[in-house]
């Protein structure tokens, strides 16, 4: 089993890889229809808008967690917009 780099989501098979590639270190979910990656931008609301509807979060408290947990993600950790300061 691998975790996305992007989001943590387990990839147990080729399919669950971008795109379709068992060598993706991002998974289906964080990909554009081509396989890329989505930009910051797309991926950190796509994130923000899942933790509005799993934990019923206000905004400000989800884009807080959201950009908490993205500074774990190897893919996101070094990004500007998540520089603490």
């Amino acid at each position: 089993m691998t975790r996305c780099e992007s989001c943590g989501y387990e990839m147990n098979t080729a399919e669950d890889h971008a795109p379709g590639d068992a060598h993706s270190r991002h998974c289906r979910y964080c990909s554009k229809a081509d396989g890329t990656l989505q930009d910051f931008d797309e991926r950190f609301e796509r994130m923000v808008q899942w933790s509005l509807r799993r934990a019923g979060l206000e905004r400000g408290e989800a884009e807080e967690r959201t950009r908490a947990y993205m500074r774990t993600m190897p893919l996101w950790k070094d990004h500007p917009a998540l520089a603490q300061g």
